[in-house]
């Protein structure tokens, strides 16, 4: 799925070349060396190995062509311009995105998630917005805890400032899992905040619990109702566990958000 092949794919310029190569025609093994242009024959050869499940090739034609993998990659360096990254650089991109964002956090692990969607949310307490995390309810008290380890100051959870959101309640119970009720419940909060004061309303939100309650094809319509970048005060991090996503899910997922951000790869869609 959305692992270290696909970054190291997407990563390197050979490898991407061997991709777009083959986008719409199946090359023979010399036919795709002609499209790279100058290199190494062996270091070619090599590159055409680890790109083991992304390509294949026909054991009569000898010719090489895309697997249902290599198509999906072959989109995403289509539709991306992106820029490889570390961890560190994920949180930097994550806090210098702007408001009216719409972006899709794809993670592995619980640290990786609050690596990006801390410093999302701390960026957006330092220009006086309204900031939210929507989690299930059986991590909200670790979410509330884990402010501590981002030095966001205890105050901004007892005024309000800081809300940790039950996903359950907001996204199915109150917005019945239905992309025009949630949409028109976040423009009455954005209200709400900036009625208050606030400049806006920045928010980081988990997606499990439609995952959980076999809500997904709603929450891709959702998503996809929203675009790319919204047009009122407010920015998003929608967070995603890779091992829950298919290729069809993922394609759809970002097209609906106008940046991606993963650890390894971090970009902005520009279709």
């Amino acid at each position: 799925m959305w692992n270290g092949n696909t970054h190291r794919a997407m990563a390197h310029p050979v490898k991407r070349k061997i991709i777009e190569s083959l986008q719409d025609n199946d090359l023979l093994f010399t036919e795709i060396l002609k499209s790279i242009g100058e290199i190494d024959r062996g270091k070619f050869g090599y590159h055409l190995r680890t790109l083991k499940g992304f390509i294949k090739v026909d054991a009569t034609t000898k010719k090489y062509s895309l697997t249902e993998k290599g198509k999906f990659l072959d989109a995403c360096i289509r539709d991306f311009r992106f820029i490889i990254s570390v961890s560190r650089e994920s949180a930097k991109y994550a806090e210098g995105l702007r408001r009216g964002a719409h972006a899709v956090g794809l993670c592995n692990t619980e640290e990786f998630k609050h690596e990006i969607s801390f410093p999302f949310l701390k960026a957006g307490l330092s220009k006086g917005e309204a900031v939210a995390y929507v989690a299930p309810e059986h991590k909200q008290s670790l979410i509330a805890k884990e402010t501590l380890n981002y030095d966001i100051n205890g105050d901004y959870l007892r005024n309000g400032t800081f809300t940790v959101m039950s996903a359950y309640d907001w996204y199915l119970e109150k917005g019945k899992a239905q992309g025009k009720t949630i949409i028109a419940n976040w423009n009455e909060l954005i209200k709400e905040k900036r009625k208050a004061g606030f400049a806006g309303l920045r928010v980081a939100g988990e997606t499990d619990t439609f995952f959980d309650y076999g809500k997904v094809e709603e929450l891709l319509k959702y998503e996809e109702s929203l675009g790319k970048r919204f047009d009122m005060d407010f920015s998003a991090l929608c967070l995603y566990n890779t091992d829950r996503l298919d290729y069809e899910q993922l394609s759809r997922i970002f097209r609906a958000h106008g940046h991606l951000i993963s650890k390894g790869v971090i970009g902005e869609m520009i279709v």
